[in-house]
């Protein structure tokens, strides 16, 4: 059989698989319906930089609680004798009741009969004590409090979709879940997991196709807490086969990229990869200053100033999220971050566009400091349509 008719059967085959999945029922039940493109619309809210100092340690305690600091015992007021044998038999209760009252500014309360206390108080009990902060802040920071709420799946009165708690600060870890669009063909499904700490960052981007090879993405680099994201590296992967790549050599001025990592640029201040640019626009509320902002996808390297490009709202098809929209644009590739300032800035839709294909990956998940935060519920596909 010849090459040419080899080919043509292999098209044949992979068409009839094509439409075979798309026509069984087998793809996901949380499917978006690809609603057109929208024209942008002039900002109405300005999207505002992150806060990403780290949980700083809490302060001394102050008033009243502050006296709660070892000391020697002083004798404290006689009580009845009753009240004293009641407080012999069950002493540690006693102590740590003991220990509350005197949390309460009081103008009778003492620093010598505090001090007294505090040596039968459990370690942690100053920490409880000092905390002034309302609950809202406590949430946002016991994530195992956070990731045990009811996940907010549907949308509000106004038609938006909001998180299911305020998110404040530049998170700690984050983590999306994207359906992948080819064209406006679904084409698989996506993950982005976000993490910092210990002054560096891990972004790692994998897409899952129905059909053919594993993709993914590893950007890596350093986090300061004033200047954000300082990527070191780009790596691209093809199922397992390593594809194109970028490193930034701060020390020597130089970018080199490329599938063989044989090409080499000035490195110019402030340069980020195309994944970690989105971060550094949540970060910096999308003020990254008017100079052109060095760029590479690994394959190519490109300068474009990047400031906003206009509001839009991110149809789900269940809701809708306000979003503002980020375009870099060079040597005939057009790259869009739509960010979502109610949710951390993060992005709930990526678009990539060459003259060979669009990539267009769509949120239908939002996880934060290991919260859910939103999730699409089930919509209709071809198999359960008649169920909704």
């Amino acid at each position: 059989m010849s090459s040419r008719r080899l080919i043509l059967l292999a098209l044949a085959l992979s068409l009839a698989i094509h439409l075979g999945v798309l026509g069984s029922g087998l793809l996901p039940e949380v499917q978006l319906e690809l609603p057109p493109d929208q024209d942008l619309r002039s900002i109405s809210v300005k999207m505002q930089a992150l806060d990403a100092d780290e949980p700083a340690a809490k302060p001394e305690p102050q008033g009243a609680v502050a006296q709660l600091r070892p000391a020697t015992p002083k004798p404290a007021p006689a009580k009845p004798k009753s009240a004293a044998k009641k407080a012999e038999a069950s002493a540690p209760l006693a102590a740590s009741e003991a220990i509350l009252a005197q949390a309460q500014p009081s103008k009778d309360s003492s620093a010598p009969q505090a001090e007294a206390k505090r040596e039968a108080s459990a370690p942690d009990a100053d920490i409880k004590i000092a905390s002034s902060a309302p609950v809202a802040d406590e949430m946002a920071v016991n994530d195992k409090d956070e990731a045990s709420a009811p996940v907010a799946e549907t949308a509000a009165d106004d038609g938006y979709i909001h998180p299911k708690g305020a998110l404040r600060g530049f998170p700690r870890q984050a983590t999306l879940g994207y359906q992948v669009f080819w064209g406006s063909v679904m084409a698989g499904t996506g993950t982005l997991e976000w993490s910092r700490g210990n002054g560096g960052y891990r972004l790692d981007i994998s897409a899952s196709p129905f059909i053919g090879p594993k993709l993914r993405y590893l950007s890596e680099g350093g986090f300061q807490l004033k200047n954000g994201l300082r990527p070191d590296s780009l790596q691209a992967w093809r199922g397992e086969q390593a594809k194109e790549s970028a490193h930034f050599d701060y020390n020597a001025g130089q970018l080199r990229y490329g599938d063989q990592s044989d090409k080499l640029l000035e490195l110019k201040p402030g340069a980020q990869d195309v994944f970690s640019l989105a971060f550094q626009l949540g970060l910096k509320g999308g003020e990254l200053g008017p100079a052109p902002i060095q760029i590479t996808t690994g394959k190519k390297v490109y300068e474009y100033p990047m400031r906003p490009s206009g509001e839009a709202v991110y149809d789900t098809g269940a809701g809708k999220i306000r979003v503002i929209v980020f375009r870099a644009e060079g040597d005939g590739d057009i790259n869009e971050f739509w960010l979502a300032p109610e949710f951390s800035n993060l992005p709930v839709r990526i678009k990539r566009t060459d003259k060979d294909k669009r990539i267009d990956l769509r949120a239908f998940r939002i996880d934060v400091n290991g919260a859910p935060q939103w999730k699409l519920p089930p919509q209709p596909t071809r198999k359960h349509k008649n169920d909704y």
